[in-house]
């Protein structure tokens, strides 16, 4: 059970990593816990245990004492979760948000990056709440951008499993201030979002076949994100299609969709499209907020070091840690990582935040669990290695207790021209039979190449018969090893040798004179 002391911490991360462990809650713990929270219940597992994390550090990060408690009760005692009933329809609006508006979502973000716009203030509602009869929903934060004013009215898309239909939503630069300011400042830009719920935080999720256009000219976006990652959609950037210089000519915001069914197979939904003026964040200014943001200190990381090196189940080596982005494969500028990273290996900001902002997954690379914008921290042990090793140090030697040293490769034996090509000359010598005959000269039952200085010279002039055998010029090679044919017994090599018969003519003509008297 939660302790007092871990509530006035507010850290969530504990509860998370055992929410998300091995011998968890099963699916449908899960989807009562949801249900008393008010937040969907459809989805895998991960897609459960996600969206209980999330509120978890809603909860941390308002300092919401009460219900950060009695969240973290249900996690660690399925008990206290309350017996199933009507999910409250208002359940996240009413009782997660402040009246006057939703906290800023991250903590390094400045001042003027806040939710909060007059608009807001002056319908005593945060801007993200969709306008609407009968609607209370609102999209979830993103860092890249921050939602400033709804444009339009909210049109609902009717579930449609076979044809095809449109929607349009008109927008009028007369009817609605800030558009003018579009022009002069490229930070405001009109958006289009659409999602797949009326009530609670959702998502950005447009059909799965779905097409917008601006003034009957068709807009080029990504709208299914990537397969597989709720959350990973972007808003359409509808800005340069705008006509905004006219303030009473009719912009049209078509959307064309069908097939609404759900993912899986499900009964088919009704989807919610809506426009907003909303501010992008670059990423260079999300990048200067994380420098000046959290740290994971030094001391900090080599403490957990050395506690693992005393662990006695752990048999404590030398490891290899890279200075190269698992992502872009550069050398690491600003070293990064989740809080609740257990590695020490890190990311480089700028290349996470690129990656983020064309498909936001908001997953580790190194250990894919969770790492959104505000668990983000500047590793200030990798800072060091990095600001005391040369550019073209790509990786180092982390010791158990904490030093570090640049990493060495092994170097590979080396051998010299000759051993190798006596080696390649032994092959060729292995199928060479060798026969021990009579006065332990070897004979060669293939034929063998002699060195000069092994053959015998004649004393006569004629041409010998070892003159015709090919020679090579002598190398560094062993000697041919003698096979002897263990085949035959014992008796045999008692037995002499018999010797061919010696040739007596040695001049051409036969053994006498052929008689030629008749």
């Amino acid at each position: 059970m939660a302790s007092m002391g871990a509530v006035g911490d507010f850290n969530p991360d504990p509860i998370i990593r055992r929410l998300r462990g091995s011998g968890g809650l099963v699916n449908r713990l899960l989807q009562q816990i949801l249900q008393a929270e008010g937040l969907p219940k459809h989805g895998v597992k991960a897609e459960l245990q996600d969206r209980i994390a999330e509120r978890l550090r809603a909860y941390a990060q308002q300092r919401n004492a009460q219900r950060y408690v009695r969240l973290t009760r249900m996690i660690e005692n399925p008990r206290e979760i309350p017996a199933p009933g009507p999910p409250p329809m208002n359940g996240y609006i009413n009782h997660v948000l402040p009246p006057v508006g939703p906290p800023p979502p991250y903590s390094a973000l400045p001042q003027p990056y806040s939710f909060q716009s007059n608009m807001g203030n002056s319908l005593g509602s945060s801007p993200n709440n969709v306008r609407g009869s009968g609607y209370n929903f609102e999209f979830k934060d993103s860092p890249f951008f921050q939602l400033k004013e709804q444009i339009g009215v909210t049109r609902v898309c009717d579930a449609m499993q076979q044809h095809r239909h449109t929607v349009s939503i008109e927008i009028k630069a007369a009817n609605h201030p800030i558009l003018s300011r579009v022009a002069n400042d490229p930070t405001l830009k009109v958006m289009v979002f659409c999602s797949g719920e009326a009530h609670g935080r959702q998502d950005i999720a447009f059909p799965h076949q779905s097409e917008i256009k601006v003034n009957g000219g068709e807009i080029r976006a990504n709208l299914r994100g990537l397969k597989g990652k709720p959350g990973s959609t972007r808003p359409a950037d509808i800005t340069s299609a705008l006509r905004l210089k006219l303030a009473n000519y009719a912009n049209t915001v078509d959307m064309t969709y069908a097939l609404t069914s759900k993912a899986g197979g499900g009964s088919p939904q009704k989807f919610y499209l809506v426009v907003y003026i909303v501010q992008s964040v670059p990423v260079s200014d999300l990048v200067s907020k994380l420098e000046g943001g959290k740290r994971i200190t030094k001391d900090r990381v080599i403490q957990e070091m050395v506690s693992k090196a005393r662990d006695t189940d752990i048999v404590a080596t030398s490891t290899v840690l890279s200075l190269k982005c698992p992502l872009s494969t550069l050398r690491i500028d600003l070293p990064c990582r989740s809080m609740s990273c257990r590695h020490n290996q890190c990311f480089d900001a700028t290349s996470y935040m690129q990656l983020q902002e064309q498909g936001p997954t908001w997953l580790c690379p190194i250990c894919n669990f969770s790492a959104p914008f505000d668990t983000l921290a500047v590793d200030e042990y990798v800072r060091d290695i990095l600001k005391n090793t040369s550019k073209s140090t790509d990786q180092v030697t982390i010791e158990p207790q904490g030093s570090w040293k640049s990493y060495e490769r092994p170097k590979e034996p080396s051998t010299n021209g000759r051993s190798s090509l006596s080696f390649a000359d032994d092959d060729d010598d292995d199928d060479d039979l060798v026969e021990i005959v009579q006065g332990g000269q070897p004979r060669l039952d293939t034929p063998a190449y002699r060195t000069p200085s092994s053959i015998p010279m004649p004393n006569s002039r004629e041409p010998s018969a070892a003159s015709s055998v090919p020679v090579r010029v002598a190398s560094g090679k062993r000697p041919v090893s003698a096979v002897i044919d263990l085949t035959s017994s014992g008796d045999e090599d008692e037995e002499p040798v018999s010797r061919a018969p010696k040739r007596q003519q040695t001049n051409g003509f036969g053994p006498a004179i052929p008689d030629y008297r008749g």
